[in-house]
């Protein structure tokens, strides 16, 4: 927190110097920001944002983790769509934009979908990693106790890669407010990404400087909600297996 306190005042300084045309001082910016919140546009566009990306990373979640157990768990599936993911990682997502208006047209499914193809592929990753390091031993003694798949996956695999994969939803959600408000600046127009357009067309950088800070400000509250549910599931997991150890011990 303390660190944000010297480049906070640096803008505020730079801004009052004039040293850059369009970096308009910080108290401005936060004038501005007010404003536009009393304004009913900016809440409706920000709903619509919000919502799209909470459609995309849902959607890019539920598949990441199934793709990523399935490379993972299954040689045929990491030969068959391997390759993809790795392509697709590295691939800048903005060049998939003018395939999805083809193939979704200028709406809200395009939108989402450019939030789903932001986040999935490092979801996917990070599952895929987390499953790969699970001890070999537990799925060993998982067989040995006539655990099924489904029962393996259940009650051993997820569990145990649970710590990378929660780490892949953390990035894949920033992720998704990244896609949303590209797809919004470039697709339609819509949302807090049409927003910025407008403001920036019209070289209102108070405006634009506003809207970036409440990007900014959505995307750390939605990363710090899954930062929230991390540390909580990884500390229910340590206390369930320090009980568990405990009643061993008890019993020796």
């Amino acid at each position: 927190m303390f660190s944000v306190v010297p480049v906070l005042l640096l803008w505020e300084a730079v801004g009052r110097l004039g040293v850059f045309v369009f970096v308009p001082p910080l108290t401005r910016v936060v004038t501005s920001a007010v404003v536009l919140a009393g304004r009913g546009t900016l809440w409706a566009e920000g709903l619509r944002t919000t919502g799209a990306i909470l459609a995309g990373f849902g959607l890019a979640a539920a598949g990441g983790v199934v793709l990523g157990v399935l490379m993972a768990r299954y040689p045929l599936a990491d030969a068959a769509f391997g390759l993809y993911v790795d392509v697709f990682q590295t691939m800048p997502a903005a060049a998939m934009v003018p395939i999805l208006v083809l193939l979704f047209g200028l709406g809200r499914t395009s939108i989402v979908a450019t939030a789903f193809l932001f986040a999935f592929f490092v979801i996917a990753i990070n599952v895929y990693a987390g499953v790969k390091q699970v001890d070999r031993r537990l799925l060993h003694m998982a067989r040995s106790f006539g655990a099924g798949e489904w029962a393996t996956v259940r009650r051993v695999i997820l569990p145990a890669s649970l710590p990378l994969a929660l780490a892949g939803l953390r990035m894949g959600i920033g992720r998704a407010v990244n896609g949303a408000v590209l797809g919004e600046m470039l697709i339609s127009s819509i949302g807090i990404g049409g927003l910025m357009m407008y403001y920036g067309g019209a070289f209102q950088a108070d405006y634009l400087y506003a809207l970036i800070l409440l990007i900014v400000g959505l995307a750390a509250a939605l990363m710090g909600v899954v930062h929230a549910v991390e540390k909580h599931t990884l500390r229910w997991m340590r206390s369930t297996e320090s009980d568990y150890a405990s009643q061993r011990l008890r019993r020796l």
